[in-house]
């Protein structure tokens, strides 16, 4: 367990992570195991094991500063390591949401499970709460992926999406500058865009020359799907500036170490 860093107990109680991508745009995330602790605990697995390195910003939901949401990272680049992921490490652990999914702060991305109170015991959701108090729909299921929060989420919370840190400092605003760049390019994923009522969205791009519509071959958004069949030389042939701009690292803070400036 220690080599692939599963032990609860060795995650610190605060502890920094430097993002830097290809471009050069780099961040410091702080988190906080008390706020999420099986999700701190997942993602100081995750950076230890340097699963983020490579990865493409594939979903970036931003147009503007008064129109954005989020952006979503953590599908491996080798399709053999994401489907081994996938087989053996998916969680159904959950937590409250005992702070906001406001801007600079990032959760888990997860699966979910539609709420029918009417059956009682029955609920699909009986078993989440109190993490989960909405009435619609709970969050469960995670295994790698994450969401920065652009702009106030909070609606999230309700549902199980506990963020577990958050983007120190001024790093924001580098944060801005590479969600307008990929969210005006590329957008939402094309998975959500196609379905019905979501090209409706303000997030789904358009090719140049299409009208928009559900029609796959007119967005420009990433597929998922392939995405995580083809890893990234799915990316590298259809979504240039995405390629370029991926993480080149993601790794835990040095303190102390000479020249690390991020703690």
């Amino acid at each position: 367990p220690s080599r692939c860093f599963d032990d609860p107990s060795a995650v610190p109680d605060v502890f920094k992570a430097h993002l830097t991508l290809h471009t050069g745009e780099s961040v410091v995330v702080v988190v906080h195991r008390a706020w999420a602790p099986p999700f701190a605990q997942r993602f100081w697995q995750l950076v230890n094991l340097g699963w983020y390195s490579e990865n493409a910003l594939y979903r970036t939901d931003y147009r503007n500063q008064s129109t954005r949401f989020v952006m979503q990272w953590g599908i491996n680049g080798d399709p053999a390591v994401q489907k081994a992921w996938n087989d053996n490490r998916f969680s159904n652990a959950t937590a409250p949401a005992l702070v906001s999914n406001t801007r600079g702060r990032l959760a888990f991305s997860m699966d979910a499970v539609g709420c029918n109170s009417s059956v009682g015991a029955d609920d699909p959701c009986a078993s989440l709460r109190p993490n989960c108090t909405a009435e619609d729909y709970c969050a469960i299921g995670f295994g790698q992926d994450i969401f920065l929060n652009y702009g106030d989420n909070s609606r999230l919370d309700a549902h199980g999406f506990a963020p577990f840190g958050e983007v120190e400092g001024s790093g924001m605003e580098t944060m801005d500058a590479v969600g307008s760049a990929l969210g005006n390019a590329f957008g939402e994923v094309v998975d959500l865009c196609a379905a019905p009522g979501g090209g409706d969205s303000p997030y789904c791009v358009y090719k140049a020359g299409c009208v928009p519509s559900s029609d796959e071959s007119c967005l420009a958004g990433v597929n998922s799907t392939t995405f995580t069949a083809e890893g990234n030389p799915y990316i590298k042939r259809g979504f240039g500036l995405m390629y370029k701009m991926r993480v080149k690292d993601f790794k835990l803070c040095d303190a102390g170490a000479p020249g690390d400036g991020c703690c």
